[in-house]
């Protein structure tokens, strides 16, 4: 990712069960008000269409596969069937990873599935590192660098000097770029322009507006790395439900506006809703 510029990115949540070739093309559609697509890997624990397969579909769309970001979790596969997938994403021509833990089984659909774990987030950053050296996470020689930028996420809702520790110890371990945990406090922007004008990592301020209770709600009980006590909560908790959505824009823009000038770009989460999306980016 260019350092100078400020990047756009859309979350993508791929479908549930098969492969919607209505939501391919509207992908399509909207891809041009961003710079990079992150495609999620079973967010919130629920079953969904691989990430890889997805992003196979999209390309064979005519999506530049360097444009696409694969989400890549700990939570489900073991060091064998995760270095399976990276090195399929490679071939692909992928070249931008986002690693993450995933979310707790027990928020999801999936109640029968077991938590793997093997390796932790940065063991996966530093593999894919390691992948970059030509050397596989049982240190054989692979003769093939492929080259990665290796993305992880940053949560804010912490003293600033832990998140420059964290940011720091991640960026030595490999990763290159950064997405945040939904920000919701002026405190968590004022505290990513610092780390922005400190690191030489680009770091992508997530926002997630809300558009009703139960999204609300699923902030406040089931995500973590949120700062919760926030303006925005609090004048939500006594909306109407049908301004959810209007109220949450309008907040989020207009604190990306005030500090866009000191920010390296935004990431934004709409659950699926490409049109919001694509309106939010232009305003901003």
């Amino acid at each position: 990712m260019i350092k100078k510029k400020f990047i756009k990115t859309i979350e993508i949540i791929p479908s549930r069960y098969k492969i919607d070739n209505l939501f391919l093309n509207k992908v399509l559609k909207y891809s041009k008000s961003f710079d990079f697509i992150d495609l999620a890997c079973a967010p919130m624990a629920n079953l969904r269409i691989s990430p890889i397969s997805f992003a196979h579909n999209l390309i064979m769309k005519g999506i530049d596969p360097q444009k696409i970001i694969i989400n890549i979790s700990v939570r489900d596969k073991n060091s064998l069937a995760l270095q399976s997938d990276i090195l399929g994403a490679s071939g692909m021509k992928i070249k931008n990873l986002l690693l993450v833990k995933g979310d707790p089984i027990s928020i999801g659909n999936s109640k029968k599935s077991k938590e793997v774990f093997e390796l932790n987030t940065n063991d996966l950053i530093s593999l894919v590192a390691k992948l970059n050296k030509g050397r596989d996470y049982s240190n054989n020689k692979m003769d093939y660098k492929p080259g990665f930028a290796i993305g992880s996420t940053l949560n804010i809702d912490l003293p600033i000097e832990k998140i420059k520790r964290n940011l720091r110890n991640r960026e030595k371990i490999g990763s290159n770029f950064f997405i945040t945990q939904p920000l919701y406090s002026e405190t968590d922007f004022v505290n990513l322009c610092e780390l922005s004008s400190i690191s030489s990592s680009k770091i992508l301020a997530g926002i997630f507006p809300i558009k009703n209770i139960r999204t609300l709600n699923n902030l406040n009980n089931k995500i973590n790395g949120i700062n919760k006590d926030n303006p925005l909560f609090k004048t939500l908790k006594k909306a109407d439900e049908k301004d959810f959505q209007k109220l949450s824009s309008s907040y989020l823009v207009d604190l990306l506006i005030k500090y866009k000038k000191d920010l390296d770009g935004v990431h934004i989460m709409t659950a699926g809703d490409l049109k919001v999306a694509s309106k939010l980016s232009e305003k901003i």
